[in-house]
């Protein structure tokens, strides 16, 4: 197997090249000429000899960029779109996330411009797809997009005539190495690597007295085998069959079979004779997508070419005439002083130099040793530029833009043009080379498809990953996530069939400034009711610092901008639940204003009837309190009425008291005054 795999990588490069030996050759000296190695080496030789100038204006380089950069302002871009039942609208947002993630991990856009622009230089350029892994330390991989340096390293399928390379059998991309290089990577190589082989010997391109060439060869290998039809709708290839217990089990039921090729895609490293690694591929495609310019079929064999192949002869003839123009006028006598030479007798040195040394004066002699007067010095005119070379070589400038199809409108049209004419007339130039843009479209588009392939075999494990959105805004998702939805993982890339569909036109941004322009019409005026509507996305898609914050404030106060792209929900099903919501809350705060209303009535009412009851109470509050007092002052009239009886009562007690008192102490006082008269009567009896 090994010496098989090498003897067809060997005998496919020696027919890949001599079937592309032309192109290779053609392409290689537009190439060159591209470049500015614009004279031919004869022309070359025998002007240096003669010691003549040659010069190269190279106004090809100017229009190749020009087509170059007007891709580069419009690059396609890859959108997956659900082609079964198994496939939906959400997978197929995040598989084009994926995309976009995929493209620009890769740096694609390198990719894409450089072989776009080999394609447009010389009729052919091209890019590769490869799996790589994160990072050194996981384990998880990612698809790659690497550009493709040298084009002429490819050695493609002669057989391949689809404008994507899609049809292609084999590809072989190879490179030369040093010996010494070559043993540090492959210690356990075969010795015989380093064998010299026979003059003639078609093993010859592969090995020479320094380095040794290595190559990636990629080979579909196609086998029979039978395809079956089973009653769920899917297919299976013999031996990928479950045993009949699992099919009764699962109700499937065989409903047909047929006989088909069964494709798959290996890759090998090869050299002359051996195989150093080799592994199987995923997907049915190789691989390595070209880019092509225009391709005919001329007398039985391809020809590819790019803008520079009928661009040569008129460049050809700009450089000759701009060289002849230079070369007359440089020749040409330069402005002379005419002077008789007495004149100058004592000032020739002055003279001499007055053609390069501004002098402020230029003296001479008026007049000879005789008195005689001298004619003053006078100047000769310039040569005139030679009109007929400049006329030839205007008329190659205008050759060079017949022949590419590309005009300057403005230098075209006198007088006053309108830009819509002048718009209309340069989309009419571009439309001669947009068959450059339309083939990188295409080879884009193959390149989506062999990622869609690859997908289920790099991106088949539940992983957080990040995808790029229409903006280029990036976002993290759970891709085969364990939650189920009706049946089936959620956000399952490995489900469903998928294919690409290119967006082609002006790029996000040039769009976003468009929508601006077209929108900011519309939204004029006061109270206008579609800023209350769109006005986020407006102010969005500005470039001002603050616009953001801006769309932010206005989306939050619009429930139609509250869109959850992650839902599984669709967007117009979310939009009519946020309407639902607006109604409802709208419900919801009328009964609340009605209920407030009702309330305030209440409390109003009742506000009334507390102020009547409080009237009543202070009412009779204040006839209990009269009452009251009443009744308190009649008691108090009554008690003070009782007690000044009981006053006027104790006081005559009292005074009886004290009178008894005294008519006590006067009977006392009358008794002893009794006492004292009958003593003194007793002793004056005595004496």
């Amino acid at each position: 197997m090994s010496d098989s795999v090498a003897d067809d990588a060997v005998q496919f490069l020696r027919e890949s090249n001599d079937a592309e030996a032309h192109n290779r050759q053609e392409g290689l000296d537009d190439l060159q000429f591209s470049y500015g190695d614009q004279w031919n080496a004869q022309m070359q030789n025998a002007r240096q000899l003669e010691a003549r100038p040659w010069f190269v204006i190279n106004e090809t380089d100017s229009y190749i960029r020009q087509i170059c950069n007007q891709m580069r302002q419009q690059r396609p871009r890859i959108k997956a779109h659900g082609v079964n039942s198994s496939a939906d609208a959400k997978t197929a947002e995040i598989i084009t996330g994926i995309c976009r993630h995929i493209e620009e991990l890769s740096d694609a856009d390198n990719a894409y411009d450089m072989a776009g622009e080999f394609a447009v230089r010389m009729g052919w350029g091209y890019w590769r797809l490869t799996g790589d892994y994160c990072k050194d330390d996981s384990f998880e991989q990612d698809i790659r997009i690497l550009p493709i340096w040298n084009p002429f390293s490819v050695s493609f399928d002669r057989y391949s005539h689809a404008p994507d390379g899609a049809d292609q059998r084999k590809c072989l991309i190879s490179d030369k190495i040093k010996k010494e290089e070559f043993q540090r990577l492959y210690p356990d190589a075969d010795p015989d690597n380093f064998t010299i082989r026979a003059v003639g010997d078609q093993q010859g391109d592969w090995l020479d007295k320094d380095s040794v060439r290595i190559a990636e060869f990629y080979r579909v290998e196609e086998s029979k085998s039978k395809l079956f039809h089973l009653s769920d709708g899917t297919s299976r290839w013999d031996g990928e069959l479950p045993d009949a217990g699992l099919m009764e089990k699962a109700g499937l039921q065989i409903k047909g079979d047929r006989v088909s090729w069964r494709k798959k895609v290996h890759w090998y490293k090869v050299t002359s004779h051996q195989v150093l690694e080799s592994r199987e591929l995923p997907g049915r495609y190789i691989p390595v997508v070209p880019v092509y310019g225009a391709n005919l079929v001329i007398d039985g064999r391809v020809r590819r070419f790019g803008v520079t192949r009928m661009a040569k002869d008129p460049q050809r003839m700009l450089n000759y005439w701009q060289t002849a123009i230079t070369e007359m006028v440089a020749l040409a006598a330069k402005a002379k002083w005419v002077a008789p030479a007495a004149a100058l007798d004592g000032f020739e040195r002055e003279w001499e130099r007055a053609n390069v040394v501004a002098y402020p004066v230029l003296k001479y002699n008026h007049q000879d040793e005789g008195g005689n007067p001298i004619p003053e010095p006078t100047r000769q005119a310039p040569e005139p530029p030679p009109e007929g070379a400049m006329a030839a070589a205007q008329l190659a400038h205008d050759n060079l833009q017949r022949v590419l199809g590309m005009f300057d409108p403005a230098m075209r049209n006198e007088g006053n043009v309108s830009g819509k004419a002048l718009n209309a007339e340069q989309q009419q130039s571009d439309m001669s080379n947009y068959h450059f843009y339309d083939n990188l479209t295409r080879s884009i588009k193959h390149t989506g498809r062999i990622i869609l392939d690859w997908i289920p075999a790099y991106y088949g494990k539940k992983r957080v990953m990040r995808i790029i959105g229409n903006d280029g805004k990036p976002d993290l998702v759970t891709i085969n996530d364990d939650q189920v939805v009706g049946n089936i993982l959620r956000n399952d890339v490995t489900v469903g069939e998928y294919d690409v569909v290119m967006e082609t036109g002006p790029g996000y941004n040039s769009k976003r400034q468009e929508a601006v322009a077209s929108m900011a019409p519309l939204l004029q005026g006061p109270n206008n009711p579609l800023m209350q509507v769109a006005g986020d996305l407006f102010f969005r898609n500005m470039d001002f610092p603050g616009a953001d914050v801006i769309a932010d404030r206005l989306a939050a106060a619009n429930p139609l901008a509250q869109i959850d792209d992650k839902s599984d929900i669709p967007p117009r099903a979310q939009m009519m639940i946020k309407q639902l919501q607006q109604q409802l809350q709208g419900a919801g705060q009328q009964m609340q204003a009605m209920q407030m209303q009702l309330k305030n009535r209440g409390d109003v009412e009742g506000m009334k009837e507390a102020a009547e009851t409080h009237r009543l109470t202070i009412k009779e509050q204040g006839e209990d309190r009269r009452s009251r007092q009443e009744d308190a002052t009649w008691q108090h009239d009554i008690a003070m009425r009782e007690h000044g009886k009981l006053g006027v009562a104790e006081i005559d007690g009292i005074v009886k008291l004290l009178l008894a008192h005294k008519d006590g102490e006067l009977r006392k006082l009358e008794i002893a005054a009794s006492k004292e008269q009958a003593q003194a009567r007793a002793g004056n009896g005595k004496s």
